[in-house]
This record gives structure tokens, sequence and C-alpha cells, in this order.
């Protein structure tokens, strides 16, 4: 088991279902002031939770797109959980603004209730804590050998063509060429393609080539806020306790010294252990 001390939840979150349900899962939960997010779940996941009013209500002052900044920048994996059904706001504006999270590589997932929610964060919890990731993450990535493979990835470079689709795609067609011939009102045809998504695929595979001096400028990504202030979390042995809160880690390290044995110095920022109080120091 990797050792990723508590789970670190937002004290605006203590009237949820959801720290419960993590206690319940026997998982140790500290409710403390986050400078980002709801749930810091491991050193590199954390989770902010959208219910069907408050997501449409940060959609439409913009501070949504803000938090996901500042999450990104503070977290490797960061995770929007979207609960129940947006209140307050057109759909079409609600899913518009949660596509632009996925398209700027934010991971969106859908809850039914509160209960769906916890098992959602228990389940992300439990995965953050496991010995190693499912698949290596380290090294180049190396090119597809296999001719399939190729024209997989050939496809879901075209934006909203994952590679699920993508193998859809060429399962039905055959080949990459039979899907290039293809007419678009032929592809709308195919489960998951619109207008859209056909349009983008005949402007990769027909359009012509236009050289890189003459192509329109991309759109610029959002600039990035500042890193949010990191504080240091004193956590005792017993939980039910007010947490001491410090911004520079020295002061911190200081007061371990005279903390209860078993104290744990946490970056409230990742959720790390940094040091534990012991009576040989």
């Amino acid at each position: 088991m990797l050792e990723t001390g508590p789970v670190l939840v937002d004290h605006r979150e203590r009237g949820s279902t959801i720290p419960a349900a993590l206690r319940a899962a026997g998982l140790d939960v500290v409710l403390a002031d986050l400078p980002v997010g709801d749930y810091v779940l491991g050193a590199g996941l954390a989770v902010e939770r959208k219910g069907p009013s408050d997501l449409g209500a940060s959609i439409r002052d913009g501070r949504i797109f803000d938090q996901a900044v500042r999450l990104q920048a503070a977290f490797p994996q960061a995770v929007l959980l979207v609960e129940g059904e947006p209140r307050g706001i057109a759909e079409d504006a609600w899913r518009g603004a949660v596509c632009r999270l996925v398209e700027d590589g934010f991971t969106v997932l859908h809850s039914l209730d509160a209960e769906d929610s916890a098992a959602w964060v228990v389940r992300l919890a439990k995965r953050a804590r496991r010995a190693g990731p499912t698949s290596p993450t380290f090294g180049p990535r190396r090119s597809p050998r296999h001719p399939s493979a190729q024209a997989e990835a050939m496809l879901s470079v075209v934006p909203g063509i994952s590679t699920t689709m993508a193998r859809s795609l060429l399962a039905s067609y055959g080949s990459l060429a039979a899907v290039a011939a293809a007419a678009p009102e032929g592809l709308r045809g195919h489960p998951g393609i619109g207008p859209v998504l056909a349009a983008r695929l005949a402007e990769a595979l027909h359009g012509g080539y236009v050289a890189p001096v003459d192509r329109e400028p991309e759109p610029a990504r959002p600039a990035r806020g500042p890193r949010p202030a990191r504080r240091w979390l004193l956590v005792p042995p017993g939980r039910d306790v007010e947490l001491d809160s410090f911004d520079r880690r020295a002061v911190a390290l200081r007061v371990l010294r005279s903390a209860p044995v078993g104290t744990q110095l946490v970056d409230g920022l990742t959720g790390e252990v940094s040091a534990v109080a012991d009576p040989r120091d």
C-alpha cells in the first residue's frame, strides 16, 4: 500500500455525505482550509465538486475556469465532479462550459446525486493509494508499430475523435482509406458522429494543405494564474481537532518538535506527509 497521508477535505464540504463515506471506507479524513479543490485524495490528485446550483453560478461568473487553472497548476490530476442536473443555467451553456474544460485537459465526471458522488470520491481515493499506476508513465512514448494502431493514431488526432471512436470507424469502414472516401452524410450515420465531427473529419482528410507560415494562429490557451499559496498542516493522531496551519514549512517543523507523538506534517496542496513527530527527535 502506498502511503499518501490522510484525505484532505475542505471545511466547506463538512456538511456533505462524502467525508463520512470516506471514513466508512477506512480512510483517514482531515478537514482543512484548502487553497484549491474540495478533496485532496493523494499526492497528485484533487477533486472539485459542483452541485446543481453551484455549477451554474460558477459558470456565469467565470469562476469555474479560474478554479480549473489553479487546480491544474497545483496537481498533475485534477477532476471536476458534476453532481446531478445543473440548475439556473441553460443546458447548452453548461454543456459548452464542460466541453471547454475537457478540451483544456480537465477530467470531468458526472454523478447522479450525493450518494453517487461519495462513491466516485471513495473509488478515486482508493486508487490514489495503490502501489503503482496501471501502465508505465515514464520514458519516451513509442510510436505504434502495427499499421492498424497507426491508423487509429492518425484518426484520433482529429479533435473530438477518441481512440475508441477511431477504432469504431475503422472497424465499420475497414480501412483509413475507406473512412477518407466516405461522404460526410455517410459519416453522420455512424454512432457518435454528428454534423460537427463529420465536418472535422472531412476537413482533416480532404482539406487542402496550408503551409505553417500561411496558417491562421491557433487560439492562445488562457494564461495560468499564480500558484496558490502553500499551507502546511499539523495533523495530530486525534482527527476531530482543530488543525494548526502554517505558511512556512520551517515554522511548522519547529512546532512539530513539541507536538504529540504521531503528529503528521502534511502539505496542504498535495496531501503528502512531509514529517512525523518522533520522541527520538
